[in-house]
């Protein structure tokens, strides 16, 4: 017997010579000793009792020890729901207090085991509770901290996802209970929207179910935010709605597409370079991003337009003033090049792994995991097809970027660009 476990064997000779029902009593005279230990030295003198006939004497201690396991685990969950609890309040405290996002994402980022399903859990029942239960105007306070709340996190390029989508949308649910459409229409209307978006870049669930749910919202948005009141509002939901229509999984793919290039259009009516640069080069981009996928139309002619398009939203997005949309367009740029028909393969290629290049120089696996996924799997496409250098030599690159774009693209995290993945992965072993 060590010196650390006589502490342990005394108490349980206490509880042995006193009635099973003063046992409550005794450990709360002892709490320093009720811990793991002890209930191992409950089973362990429990088992010895057993094995030396004295059956009433073993059962007592191991139904003991199980009872203070199953304490244990409550407590530890109990505890574990106060630390979600007061992450999710300071958050939020912090989004209320209108800190800069990059202090935000800073906070988020030291307590990224605290972001995670049971936040979402918390969210949803605190924030339905609580804005029902308070005074108009302090629900409507709340409901912006969590508009601005689900605009932070769904934007957030790290972490999990899937999980930062589901926060966002809980957040927009919960903000529309504070903005009924009757009274506050343009509200209701501007969180509808953000719905919307959170839905056409959800990750759980159907995706084809995803997308079509956010175009009705979108939709339902557009009910009340028309050109004639709203124009950059009107601008900014057809440009998101656009989106949605690219992406789109349900219905006709070349009218899918036709749609989209409509809604970019009516975005770029009112969004003119003069009034709305920023915009004007979103829409000019969006346009560059689906013009090399049109299936109306002749192929090659769509990819320059597409590249026309680009080279304007460049004009506005430029590295030195806004690195982040930069690297996106490089991504773009990239991808209508590497199926450029016009012009010289070689050349085109070779353009088109620099552009990915220029983008990984912003977009890190540490700040952008997503993003870096997504180039290193186009650069994987790009060598796949090289014209220039070595052919074996090619193909080990591709398969090298294409591994490292799995780093971020698991199998139970993103199932469908990891069979893609792998898919093209067995295509380049095979030729």
């Amino acid at each position: 017997m060590s010196k650390l476990e006589r502490p342990y064997l005394k108490l349980i000779d206490v509880l042995l010579s006193n009635p099973q029902e003063q046992e409550i009593n005794i450990l709360n005279a002892h709490p320093e000793l009720v811990n793991q230990q002890f209930i191992s030295c409950l089973m362990s003198v429990g088992d010895n009792y057993r094995r030396g006939g004295n059956i009433a004497h073993a059962e007592r201690l191991i139904n003991l020890a199980g009872k203070l396991l199953q304490l244990e685990k409550k407590n530890t969950s109990s505890n574990q729901r106060r630390d979600y609890f007061e992450f999710l309040m300071n958050l939020l405290q912090q989004v209320s207090n209108r800190l800069d996002p990059g202090q935000i994402y800073a906070f988020i980022r030291e307590n990224q085991d605290k972001l995670d399903r049971n936040t979402t859990k918390i969210l949803k029942y605190w924030a339905n509770e609580t804005i029902p239960a308070v005074e108009p105007n302090q629900a409507k306070a709340i409901a912006n901290d969590l508009v601005n709340f689900g605009n932070l996190i769904s934007a957030f390029p790290a972490g999990d996802k899937s999980n930062n989508i589901e926060l966002a949308i809980v957040a927009y649910q919960a903000a529309l209970k504070a903005y009924p459409i009757a009274a506050f229409p343009k509200d209701w209307a501007m969180i509808q929207s953000n719905l919307a978006n959170v839905y056409r870049d959800r990750v759980l669930g159907s995706r084809q179910e995803n997308i079509e749910q956010a175009i009705a919202t979108y939709q339902l948005a557009l009910e009340v935010i028309t050109r004639a009141k709203y124009p950059e509002i009107w601008g900014n939901t057809q440009r998101n709605l656009g989106i949605a229509y690219t992406y789109r999984l349900q219905g006709d793919r070349a009218k899918n597409v036709e749609m989209a290039i409509a809604c970019y259009n009516r975005a770029l009516l009112v969004h003119t370079l003069n009034d709305y640069p920023q915009d004007w080069a979103a829409s000019h981009n969006n346009l560059g991003d689906i013009y090399p996928n049109r299936l109306k139309g002749d192929k090659a002619e769509n990819i320059e337009i597409a590249i026309d398009h680009l080279e304007q939203a460049l004009t506005i997005y430029t590295l030195a003033k806004n690195p982040h949309r930069w690297a996106m367009l490089q991504n773009n740029m990239g991808n209508a090049f590497q199926s450029r028909i016009k012009g010289d393969k070689n050349y085109n290629i070779e353009r088109s792994i620099s552009h990915y290049q220029n983008a990984l120089s912003i977009h890190t696996l540490e700040k952008f995991p997503y993003n870096w996924a997504m180039l290193n799997n186009n650069l994987g496409g790009a060598y796949r097809h090289r014209v220039k250098g070595d052919k074996e030599e090619n193909k080990q690159q591709a398969i090298a970027f294409l591994n490292k774009a799995l780093l971020v693209y698991s199998k139970n995290k993103f199932p469908r660009q990891w069979a893609e993945i792998q898919h093209n992965i067995q295509n380049i072993l095979k030729n």
